[in-house]
């Protein structure tokens, strides 16, 4: 599926990141990344806005996003429909870049965010 966009953002660092967003559904070549489910609404003058549900990160997107995520289903319970993808092939920089985000948003899908 194509590329709906590139998306900014910010971890808690003020740091930005740009996504790219993706439907759900999208089959990704295997690369590792920092991934965030989301529900995104456009709204009365056509800007995109995302609702974000839940942060992770991959060292494989192919075997991650599939719907045997074990947040898949509450994803879609949540009106999840993109994934927008941050590539990153270092683990220790992917997982800084995955607290980062989370310790900004605070997704509810996400259970370590104190």
């Amino acid at each position: 599926m194509a590329k709906i966009e590139d998306f900014a953002f910010y971890g808690a660092s003020r740091k930005q990141y740009i996504f790219q967003v993706y439907p759900i559904g999208t089959e990704f070549k295997d690369i590792g990344a920092v991934y965030i489910f989301t529900k995104r609404e456009i709204n009365s003058r056509a800007d995109a806005t995302h609702n974000l549900l839940y942060i992770g990160n991959t060292n494989s997107l192919p075997r991650r996003l599939t719907r045997f995520h074990h947040k898949w289903e509450a994803v879609l319970r949540n009106g999840g429909n993109c994934v927008s993808v941050y590539q990153e092939l270092n683990d220790g920089e992917r997982n800084r870049i995955e607290n980062d985000l989370i310790q900004k948003y605070k997704p509810p899908l996400n259970k370590r965010f104190e």
